[in-house]
């Protein structure tokens, strides 16, 4: 015969695991007991950015941390399921959507990588292709609103920066062949638009060269006077 103690340790080891089954199989938990804490959804940095943003767009929503796929859809693609993998695998710092919804504009913050910057630059790439197709243009800004010119200043040459609309719908082959005839063209409307930036598809526009527009517009405008005046004389 067992001792009694032996006897009371082993009952209690049954009724111990008896309530752990319960508990664990058995049992509805209300989730009542559950405890929650708040994580960062933006860095300070980032918030002085998007309070920056919403200046230079005080019509306009700006949002923040927005993944390609909540903002862009697939128009038309050779690879169906390539092009929506694309879309998941990628987001922008901040996106600017115009009075319908729809992003116009899309920033990420200048970042330097130490480590697989080669990767990281083919990504970017990539995802500028991607937006760019869409109408929506794509730059960098500075790491620092301090960096970064006036809200107003920012918001003219952005004016000068931003991309034909493709249309929404398109309703005959005929309309789809134009489409992408105009959208292979996209970068060579850059090109002819923006001399002085070097502006290319595969390239990124950055703050440099977007404020480089206005000057480049003011010296097409002032070149263009000059024809015109040297016209009037020889007349």
């Amino acid at each position: 015969m067992l001792p009694l103690w032996i006897a009371f340790l082993v009952a209690v080891a049954l009724v111990a695991g008896g309530i752990w089954a319960y508990r664990r199989y058995f049992r509805k938990v209300s989730g009542r007991e559950d405890r929650y804490t708040p994580e960062r959804i933006l860095t300070p940095e980032q918030v002085a950015m998007l309070d920056y943003l919403r200046d230079t767009f005080p019509d306009q929503v700006v949002l923040p941390n927005v993944a390609l796929r909540d903002m862009l859809s697939i128009r038309r693609s050779s690879d169906h399921a390539r092009a929506k993998e694309r879309l998941k695998t990628q987001k922008v710092d901040f996106a600017v959507c115009d009075k319908e919804g729809r992003a116009v504009f899309a920033f990420d913050v200048e970042q330097y990588h130490l480590s697989d910057a080669k990767a990281k630059t083919h990504q970017v790439k990539i995802k500028n292709r991607i937006l760019k197709t869409a109408g929506v243009r794509f730059l960098f800004l500075k790491n620092s609103i301090h960096r970064m010119p006036s809200p107003d200043d920012f918001r003219r040459q952005l004016d000068l920066a931003a991309l034909p609309r493709p249309k929404q719908q398109e309703t005959s082959d005929q309309t789809e062949s134009v489409r992408a005839q105009l959208e292979s063209k996209f970068s060579e409307f850059d090109t002819l638009a923006y001399p002085s930036t070097g502006f290319r598809e595969s390239e990124i526009m950055g703050l440099s060269g977007l404020m480089g527009l206005g000057e480049a517009k003011a010296d097409r405008k002032s070149e263009r006077d000059r024809q015109i005046e040297a016209v009037r004389r020889r007349a």
